[in-house]
This record gives C-alpha cells, structure tokens and sequence, in this order.
C-alpha cells in the first residue's frame, strides 16, 4: 500500500490531502495558512507530521506559472525548486498550475458535483471541452481526450479584451476603459471584477456605492438589494457571453464546465440567471451552442480532486 500526497496552493491557504494506492479518494484534508511557514517544505512537513504517513509520490497544484524548475507563488512569499523540493521530499514530484487542476477534476466528478445550466445533461469526454472558473482572477483551459487520457490546454484567456453586447456594458466597458486603459475578461468576471461591474451599475443609476468586495455584494443581492442584484446579473450575463466565446474558440462541443469560487456560492440565482440564453446567442452558432452541456462544478475541493487525476495520468504515461 502506498500513498500519495496532494496540495492545492493559492495566495493565503495550501490544502493538503494524500490518497491510496493512485485512487481519487481524498482523505486527511488540512488547510494551513501559507504565512505561518517559510516554505512549501515546511508546510508539508508539518502536515506529513501530523497525518504520519509516508509518501512515495506528490502532486503539487499553485496559483502560479509552473514553466521552469523556479517556482514563484504570485500572492505569497513562498519560492520553490521543484528539483530541490522533490529530493527534500524524497519523493517523485509534480507540480502543475492549479487551473490544470481544476481542468483535471472534471475527467472525474461524480453526479452530485454539478449543477446543470443546460438542458443537455452529459458531459462527452471523448471530445474537447473548456472550464472556465472565475475567482481571484480568471481561469480559462480546454481538455483533449487522447489515448484514454486526458490533456489540458492551458491558456491565458481570462487576459482577453472585454466584448460588450448590449448599452449596459457598453456603459461598463467605457467606465472600465477610463481607469484601466485596457479592458480585459478578468476585469469583470473575478472578485474584484464582480465590484468593478458593481461600481459602473451604481454610476449608471446615480447611486452611492455601498460595498466594497465581492463576498458582500453577493450576500446583497441574495437578500434582495436593487444595485447588487442587477450586478450579479450583469456578472452571471458576461459570463454566459464568454463561456459561450470560449466553447467555440475552444471547440469545447463535450462541454463548458464553470469552475472557481464564485460561481458555486451563487448557483442557485446563476440557474435562474440569463446565463444560458447569452451562452447561446451568437448569430449562425445557436444551434451548435445549444446542444453543448454547461454546468458549475460544486465539489468542494476541485484542487485537490484535480492533482489526484493527474497524478494518475501523469505516472501512468511516464513509468
């Protein structure tokens, strides 16, 4: 029997988990606070420490680009070797970027981690599909499925210019444009995109802006406040547009999964949202976009979930 560990580590937290014997059956889940450790090492070790166990094999997700042995959080001050870190560890190490991840723990959600936006209920893994996750920033990857495996196109969409489809976000747009210069996707579908479209609303309609972060403008609109509701509509619409972009830039006809953190908090007013009549609205293209499923992915630890399928894939294909 042997174990394999996991981590999913962002900005403030590194979750840490270990599975058996290559399944994805996550167990001894810890979240630890990145600055309370010096290192990634560090932190591991104190986790290893306290579920006393031994791994032969990791699988390290980060909120960073993983392109070269150097490895840089972008949020925090850990810095890593990746080929330091796996002789530290005396174990074989790999270390992917945490939307691969995300990309990864579609090719294995069970039926009770989805909430369907579509009529067309199953996901087809022998074609390519896209996830996009809006959260701290945007996430955008496609999925191939090659040889029984699966493989992620990373990329950096989430960077590309803001298309606007109606007077409202042509408003957001131009109200965007006088502070940033340069609009881009991520700059209104992420935390501090959701406030950003908060902000235009308020101007548009001469309104004070009363909150300031994306947590209470959702928990507003829940509650019914006028200007927070028409934002997260506006939010859950752009969202549909670029999904709806993505699945034909991608090809994604297996399907569009929405992952991040935003979007599983507020499922229940994005189902009832126009989310899925902007997915579908693109000229000549309704009938090929209609027939594509998109659903958001509720497991609660996708991080970790991902970097155990890739583990699998990745030491499968390499050994």
């Amino acid at each position: 029997m042997s174990y394999q560990l996991l981590a999913d580590i962002g900005g403030t937290n590194a979750r840490f988990a270990v599975v058996k014997d290559h399944s994805t059956d996550i167990q001894h889940i810890q979240t630890l606070q990145c600055e309370n450790f010096g290192s990634p090492l560090q932190a591991i070790n104190h986790y290893l420490s306290q579920v006393e166990l031994q791994v032969d094999q990791a699988c390290l997700a980060v909120a960073c680009p993983v392109e070269t042995d150097d490895v840089k959080l972008t949020n925090n001050h850990w810095q890593f070797s990746q080929a330091t870190l796996a002789k530290n560890l005396g174990a074989d190490l790999v270390v992917i970027n945490d939307f691969t991840a995300a990309a990864m723990a579609t090719t294995v959600l069970g039926d009770t981690d989805v909430c369907w936006l579509s009529r067309n209920k199953t996901f087809d893994l022998t074609r390519q599909r896209a996830i996009i996750g809006p959260g701290t920033g945007l996430g955008v990857a496609g999925m191939l499925a090659h040889n029984n495996k699966t493989l992620v196109l990373s990329t950096e969409g989430g960077h590309r210019s803001f298309s606007p489809e109606n007077e409202m976000e042509d408003y957001i747009l131009q109200f965007l444009r006088n502070e940033l210069g340069v609009v881009s996707c991520e700059e209104l579908l992420s935390g501090r995109g959701m406030v950003n479209i908060y902000r235009a609303t308020c101007s548009f309609y001469h309104k004070p802006v009363a909150l300031a972060d994306a947590e209470s403008i959702g928990n507003e609109a829940m509650n019914g406040d006028e200007m927070a509701s028409k934002s997260l509509q506006h939010f859950f619409e752009i969202l549909g547009s670029v999904a709806g972009d993505f699945a034909l830039s991608l090809g994604a006809t297996g399907g569009v999964y929405i992952g991040g953190g935003i979007a599983p908090r507020f499922s229940s007013l994005l189902k009832k949202s126009r989310f899925r009549q902007r997915f579908e609205n693109k000229l000549n293209y309704q009938e090929y976009l209609q027939k594509i499923p998109t659903a958001v992915v509720m497991h609660s630890q996708p991080g970790l979930l991902g970097a155990a399928a890739y583990l699998n894939n990745f030491f499968e294909q390499h050994h």
